[in-house]
């Protein structure tokens, strides 16, 4: 017996030796808290046997936390890993981003369970770039040239902040008449007026990020598939199927130049996304055409003031309508901002035109919609990494009936904290 038990101390003694050292990375946690008082007037109309109020008064939140880990070898390679989980409540939360198309292209992460993993990847740097591996924003989204806003969260590229109810905007009516496909309706979830080139945002890519010459830089990024693989499915048979509705070959490209000119700082980029859809889904419907998008823009700053223009056109919203023809959606944002010490004021406009069945959105009098936001706001900075901010902003909405266009006002204040 004691001879066993020494063999079987050996064995295992052999098997603690033999397994990999742990890398040494320097472990962060980190996160932000974003919360809001919301007050939204709509100037909405109703209809029999529907209310005609929608909620004027409530609060928003999005609360991450984030867990970092880096170190750098010997030989000058810089290895890191990254996750970020959305702390959500009871029913889910609002993550507003117009092009998440990981679970449909028009949603805001409403249907995300209450708390998810948002990102998850690593990645290699040097002298020679850098490389994302993993759940992480493709290169035309990590690139993309942002205007100077009245709020980030609000009027920024990608908008966290909002409390527009689309069901109104095709005709005015609380009537559950504005419907993602053919023959369905919904309501109470809005198209977050943003302009991020960020594509199936959650997905499973690699990125090869070129280093800076001379304040230039270009990215690539490819994903096989839309959507994150579940977690410990790494070693798991390839789907039977390749013929679902869905998106395969998700591909980034952008170039971004960042530089300085007699005292102006000009930032320029441009990007390009495209999606391959495997099985055609039926005119009119989403799924039915691929899906591609580019977008454009300009940053100048000097003394504190910034002035930005940005552009992003979906050349193909995921479908064919019953003529074989694309649909497309065009967006507009046009920004200006002040900073001085810890103060912040800025101001933006935001045009947006869809045609009819872009990403299947059903509009009821058939002649596609155009919105009109504009935003005036600003903030202060009372801590490192911790802002009050508070926005104004307002637009209507033109659906080719003017008996149907409506207005709206929305303010916000709240405070972000970065930690």
């Amino acid at each position: 017996m004691k001879k066993l038990l020494m063999a079987g101390t050996a064995i295992v003694g052999a098997a603690v030796l033999a397994s990999p050292a742990k890398a040494d990375l320097k472990l962060d946690l980190g996160g932000h808290f974003r919360g809001y008082a919301l007050y939204s007037d709509q100037d909405e109309t109703g209809t029999a046997g529907n209310s005609d109020d929608l909620r004027n008064f409530d609060f928003r939140r999005d609360f991450e936390v984030h867990f970092s880990g880096e170190t750098t070898t010997d030989q000058g390679l810089t290895v890191g890993v990254h996750a970020e989980l959305d702390l959500g409540s009871e029913d889910g939360f609002y993550e507003g981003s117009q092009t998440n198309l990981q679970q449909s292209p028009w949603a805001n992460n409403f249907d995300k369970a209450p708390n998810q993993l948002d990102e998850a990847y690593m990645y290699f740097s040097g002298g020679w770039g850098r490389v994302n591996f993993g759940s992480e924003d493709g290169a035309a989204y990590l690139l993309q040239v942002a205007a100077p806003s009245a709020d980030s969260n609000v009027d920024g590229l990608r908008v966290y902040v909002q409390g527009l109810n689309m069901d109104v905007w095709d005709d005015g009516a609380v009537n559950n008449s504005f419907g993602p496909t053919v023959g369905s309706t919904w309501s109470g979830y809005s198209y977050a007026l943003g302009y991020d080139n960020a594509f199936f945002r959650n997905s499973d890519r690699i990125t090869y990020l070129t280093p800076k010459w001379n304040g230039f830089q270009a990215g690539v990024s490819f994903a096989p598939e839309q959507g994150q693989n579940a977690v410990d499915n790494a070693f798991g048979s390839m789907n039977t199927d390749d013929d679902d509705v869905d998106y395969e070959n998700l591909w980034d490209v952008a170039a971004r130049w960042d530089g300085e000119f007699n005292g102006f700082g000009i930032s320029v980029g441009a990007g390009y996304t495209h999606a391959s859809n495997e099985t055609d889904a039926g005119a009119n419907n989403f799924g039915s055409d691929d899906v591609a998008a580019w977008d454009a823009g300009i940053n100048v700053a000097y003394m504190g003031w910034s002035l930005g223009v940005g552009y992003l056109d979906y050349t193909d919203t995921g479908v064919n309508d019953t003529g074989g023809n694309g649909t497309d959606v065009t967006t507009w944002i046009v920004g200006g901002a002040w900073d001085n010490g810890p103060w912040h004021v800025g101001a933006s406009w935001y045009n947006t035109e869809f045609d009819q069945n872009a990403f299947g959105f059903q509009f009821t009098n058939g002649n596609g919609l155009e919105i009109d936001r504009f935003t005036v706001g600003g903030g202060y900075t009372y801590g490192p990494g911790m802002t009050f901010r508070g926005a104004v902003a307002w637009g209507e909405t033109d659906t080719g009936v003017a008996a149907d266009d409506t207005d709206f006002v929305q303010v916000t204040f709240g405070t972000d904290v970065s930690f």
